[in-house]
This record gives structure tokens, C-alpha cells and sequence, in this order.
């Protein structure tokens, strides 16, 4: 008899702790959720929205995709909620107007405030077409836009990232993104109330140059030089790269260009002719008595 109530009372204590391990489970579970508060404001002035806002939370996958099921759809003035760790994007919609951005929840409770009557833009980078999106940071440049002198405009923001946001009012902005030592604008009339994607292709391919000294290649340093192929008024033609090595693979854009070599007391140049998503190889011959090209000055 008493050793049928010591068993009675294991099986109780195991279903104790079992329920208590239930119980502690589902309570770091809870735990792992943060409270997310996100709430609206319009303009450059920061009115807050007072008519309900339509809110969809979905979180982004490792590429920062957003996923096809929505991890919260809501009608409200200012959207409370819990979320698990993660990458998500908020979209808001109200007044023929739509506005969204990308948060992270971690443990912390998250407060965000989605402006509206603004403009926001996502812009990522490919080097030609068919590649992936690169994934290595970027510099990228928010300039207002002047006609005819997209060097003039003002500098609103600059982001050192793979993919850069910006939320700017609305007009014309220069995007200027430099990626190894290359640089390339684009354009963007932004409209209030949206959000824009985009995706700058650089038309960008390879040179790989070879130094000669009669037959036998030079591996030790030499200095390259790219140069635009066209001069300009003053005859003079314009420095787009420069580096030091044996056998450089130098990133350059869709074009037409002189590549000059130096060692020592002699030097070459060769015609280079660069396609989008190509490699172009050329062999320089070095020497002393050919006429040298001018740079221009910058």
C-alpha cells in the first residue's frame, strides 16, 4: 500500500512540473515578443492623423523581401501591437495617400512614426543587368536637383549601406551612388504621399590590363591609369581611375576609354573598350619615346 502512494505522489509531482514547465514556456514565449507602437503624422509640420490610418505589418525575409502573408492588418488612428524579433514594413494608407518603413524588433518596445505627405524612396544597386543586387556597402547621395547643373544641388542626406532609404518632401532629387571608385546618378521626381523602389543599374564591366616590357609581362607594381577616350576643348582627357598592381581588376562603366601604364622611366597606353557584365583584357606595351596624353586637372 505504501509503496502505491509513493507512486501516486511521483506521478502527481511529474505532472506538476510539467505543467509548470508549460506554464514557464509559454511565458517566455510572451516574453519574446516586444510591443510595437507606430503612429501617423502629416507634412513637413508633423500634424498627427486624426482619421483611422490602414496598417499592414509584414516581415522581411534575409534578402528583405517582404513576406506574402501579413504578420498584422489594422485599422487604427495609432497601431499597437506585438511582434517577434525580426525585420519587418509597415505600410500605412489613408487619404489616397500610402506610406511605409522598414523597422527591427528586438526585446525593446519599438515606438516608429510614419510621416505622410512625404516621399520615400529604397534604392538598391546591381552592376548589369542579370546580376543580384550588390550586397557590399555603397555610398549613397540625396541631392536636390538643378537642371542642367547636377552639380549644384544641395546635399539632403548621404547613407553608406547596400540598400539606402531616404524620406525627403516631395521634388526632384539627384541619386549619386559611388561603388569602387565609380559613380553613377539617377534622377527622381517624387511625388507626396508615395514610396518608390528602385533599383540603379551601374552598366558597369572589368578591365584587366597587362603591363610588357618587350615580351616579358612586368609583375611588379605599376601604375594605371583610366582615362575618358574623348577629350575635352582643351584637348585634355579626363581621370576616371587610378591604381597601383601587376595585374589590377579595375571596375569601370559601359564606354570608351585610354588605360596608360607607368614603371619606372616607361609607359604605354592601349584603347579600352568596356561592355556592361564583360571583362575586357588588354595588353600594354611599355616604352619611352611615345607622346604621353594630357589630364585634366580637376
Amino acid at each position: 500500500m505504501g509503496t502505491i502512494t509513493r507512486v501516486a505522489t511521483f506521478l502527481v509531482a511529474v505532472g506538476v512540473s510539467a505543467a509548470a514547465f508549460l506554464m514557464s514556456s509559454n511565458a517566455v514565449m510572451a516574453a519574446a515578443e516586444a510591443e510595437v507602437t507606430i503612429s501617423a503624422t502629416n507634412g513637413v509640420d508633423g500634424k498627427a492623423m486624426t482619421e483611422p490610418v490602414s496598417w499592414t505589418i509584414t516581415k522581411l525575409d534575409k534578402n528583405g523581401k517582404p513576406g506574402k502573408t501579413p504578420a498584422v492588418q489594422e485599422a487604427a488612428t495609432i497601431l499597437k501591437t506585438k511582434l517577434k524579433p525580426g525585420q519587418y514594413q509597415v505600410l500605412g494608407q489613408a487619404k489616397g495617400m500610402a506610406a511605409k518603413q522598414t523597422f527591427t524588433v528586438g526585446k525593446e518596445p519599438v515606438v516608429r512614426n510614419v510621416m505622410f505627405g512625404m516621399s520615400e524612396i529604397t534604392i538598391k544597386m546591381i552592376t548589369s543587368k542579370g546580376r543580384k543586387p550588390v550586397k557590399d556597402p555603397i555610398q549613397w547621395e540625396m541631392l536636390t536637383y538643378v537642371k542642367g547643373k547636377p552639380n549644384d544641388g544641395k546635399r539632403v542626406d548621404i547613407v553608406t549601406a547596400p540598400t539606402a532609404n531616404f524620406v525627403v518632401p516631395a521634388g526632384g532629387y539627384v541619386v549619386r551612388a559611388t561603388y569602387k571608385g565609380t559613380t553613377a546618378d539617377l534622377v527622381v521626381p517624387l511625388k507626396a504621399g508615395q514610396s518608390y523602389d528602385y533599383t540603379l543599374n551601374l552598366y558597369a564591366g572589368y578591365s584587366e590590363p597587362a603591363a610588357f616590357s618587350g615580351k616579358n609581362k612586368v609583375m611588379q607594381d605599376v601604375t594605371w591609369q583610366v582615362l575618358r577616350a574623348k577629350p575635352n576643348e582643351k584637348g585634355e582627357h579626363e581621370l576616371v581611375a587610378e591604381q597601383v598592381g601587376p595585374e589590377p581588376k579595375i571596375m569601370l562603366r559601359e564606354g570608351k576609354y585610354l588605360i596608360v601604364a607607368r614603371y619606372k622611366d616607361m609607359w604605354g597606353k592601349e584603347r579600352l573598350n568596356v561592355t556592361a557584365g564583360e571583362v575586357a583584357k588588354v595588353k600594354v606595351k611599355l616604352g619611352k619615346d611615345a607622346e604621353e596624353p594630357v589630364i585634366a586637372s580637376k
